[in-house]
């Protein structure tokens, strides 16, 4: 049953697609120096877009599209990182300094959420959607912001979390109830 699921969801989307033409992806749009002071456009290439549509050709369940989920995020940093600063960013806030292209968990969890939404867009999330972005708040002045996704058929919620780890590493995906608590790597 569930692979009928599968397979009626991707002709459906290969239906919208062929209505519509080739599906073209506008500049993501990401920000950094904490709260998103500043802002940048990335565009994704035709040899990274096949290198994404690729990556998540196979996933046969919803814990190995997790698993391409993170892939993807970080090939995608990589790939922001090229013409701007964001390699600069150190995991957590508290090694950033000053440096240009720090990104504190408001421009990390803006980020994930572009590249999530990206994704989705494409059409290669089959077992996720993409859903907004949530907070946390410990001790009545302690927020975290994180993006957050939910499996599609157990309507288990999820965060991607890139503001743990230094630029280069993949995010995070825990469950968000774990998340709520406090988790932390």
């Amino acid at each position: 049953m569930r692979h009928l699921h599968l397979l009626l969801r991707r002709c459906l989307w290969l239906g919208m697609l062929l209505a519509t033409g080739t599906l073209h992806a506008d500049p993501l749009q990401l920000c950094y120096d904490y709260g998103c002071a500043k802002q940048l456009e990335v565009e994704v290439s035709e040899e990274a877009r096949d290198w994404l549509a690729r990556l998540f050709d196979h996933a046969p369940d919803a814990s190995s599209e997790r698993e391409q989920i993170q892939r993807a995020v970080q090939a995608l940093y990589w790939l922001s990182a090229q013409d701007s600063p964001l390699w600069h960013d150190k995991g957590g806030d508290r090694f950033d300094n000053d440096a240009d292209g720090r990104m504190d968990c408001i421009d990390h969890s803006h980020n994930d959420s572009a590249f999530l939404q990206f994704l989705a867009t494409q059409g290669w999330l089959h077992f996720h959607r993409v859903d907004p972005i949530v907070r946390r708040t410990r001790w009545l002045v302690t927020q975290h912001f994180a993006s957050h996704i939910t499996e599609q058929d157990t309507g288990q919620e999820w965060v991607v979390d890139s503001w743990f780890n230094s630029f280069g590493e993949p995010p995070v995906v825990v469950p968000l109830a774990l998340w709520k608590e406090g988790f932390s790597p």
